[in-house]
């Protein structure tokens, strides 16, 4: 049943007053939020307005440089109906041109920069060489400086105590006669005299030799050693046994034995150390080597032979002048330092008998043993 006509338009009226009174509610909403959101706004704007300067700059220098990549851009993406393919390829070999001396550029800086690195280390190694020798030649200035100190202070020493010797007078000249080699006077014998360790050191080689004669040939005797006169006596049995005979000797010498060539018997003289005559017992009359020696030599039956060794020129000019004084012909034969004096033995040959030469060689000169 239908409600009546009155009835339908109060319900309308209340219906449109609710609609109203919603609509009004949510335009209030609508009007409290938007206030809201614009003082919100306002004040964003507000706080944004204050612009910093560098900011600033910096924004317009990205501004500028994006504007520079849009150019850019612009340029290489052209439409395909501009391109030119000529002058494409044109900048493509500048780009691989300039890629190339690009990466020389890279290369030649690295290799640079490796011979820099080396040179570096090479100047610290020479650096550190250096440092040692600085201390090494530090420590030896240290030692030069402390020897030049001493020597100064010896030289000092040494010439305090030149100031208080004694000048002495100047030794008289040595007198050298002019050689004259000649062969000694017919009939004259040889008086051998050996200059060495700056002595002199008579040489009695007569009597060592009739002592070595005689027990040459009592070896030979005892083995029987001669029984076959075309064998002869054998040098290596013979040789064994000469040679380990004791040693002669007189005040001077130690006379060894041995055979030379397997065939002679020899003798050779080694001076004992500190027996011969020095300068002083030289030129002193009454010295043993003047008594005995030097007093019992005829001048006019002898003649002096000196072996003068490189130690003892000094003493045989000694010697020489004690000679002359004395009127007895001399001469001199100078020798190495090593050198000895050796002497045949004589009276036994070894070894089978030699055969005689049907020509034989003309006698030979005397030699010249007189200067």
């Amino acid at each position: 049943m239908r409600r009546p006509a009155e009835d339908d338009d109060d319900g309308g009226l209340d219906s449109l007053l609710d609609t109203m009174t919603n609509v009004v509610g949510i335009l209030v909403l609508v009007l409290i939020v938007t206030q809201m959101s614009v003082t919100e706004v306002v004040s964003r704007i507000r706080s944004e307005t204050v612009v910093d300067a560098e900011k600033l700059e910096q924004a317009k220098k990205e501004l500028a440089e994006k504007e520079e990549e849009k150019n850019e851009l612009e340029r290489i993406l052209v439409a395909p109906q501009d391109i030119d393919a000529d002058k494409q390829k044109e900048e493509l070999q500048k780009l691989k041109d300039l890629l190339a001396r690009q990466k020389k550029v890279r290369e030649d800086a690295k290799k640079e920069q490796e011979q820099i690195a080396l040179k570096i280390e090479q100047q610290q190694k020479a650096a550190d060489e250096a440092k040692k020798k600085i201390a090494e030649t530090t420590g030896k200035r240290d030692e030069l400086t402390k020897l030049i100190s001493t020597s100064l202070e010896r030289k000092a020493q040494v010439e305090a105590m030149l100031d208080k010797t004694p000048i002495r007078a100047r030794p008289a000249d040595i007198k050298v006669s002019i050689p004259n080699p000649r062969p000694a006077p017919p009939g004259a014998k040889q008086a051998s005299f050996l200059c060495s360790g700056n002595a002199v050191y008579p040489i009695n080689a007569e009597a060592f030799r009739e002592r070595a004669v005689k027990i040459a040939k009592a070896i030979v005797a005892r083995g029987n050693m001669d029984r076959d006169p075309k064998v002869g006596i054998d040098p290596e049995k013979f040789s064994a046994i000469f040679a380990g005979e004791k040693k002669d000797q007189d005040a001077f010498f130690d006379v060894e034995y041995y055979v030379q060539s397997n065939r002679y018997p020899r003798m050779r003289f080694h001076p004992k150390e500190k027996r011969g005559a020095v300068a002083t017992a030289l030129l002193n009359k009454r010295s043993v080597i003047r008594r005995d020696y030097l007093s019992n030599l005829d001048v006019t039956k002898y003649y002096a032979r000196f072996y003068v060794l490189p130690d003892s020129f000094d003493i045989y000019l000694t010697a020489r002048g004690i000679f002359q004084d004395a009127g007895m012909l001399a001469g001199w034969d100078p020798q190495p330092q090593d050198w000895l004096y050796t002497t045949h033995v004589g009276g036994v040959e070894l070894g089978p008998p030699l055969p005689k030469n049907p020509n034989p060689p003309p006698p030979r000169k005397p030699q010249s043993v007189i200067d």
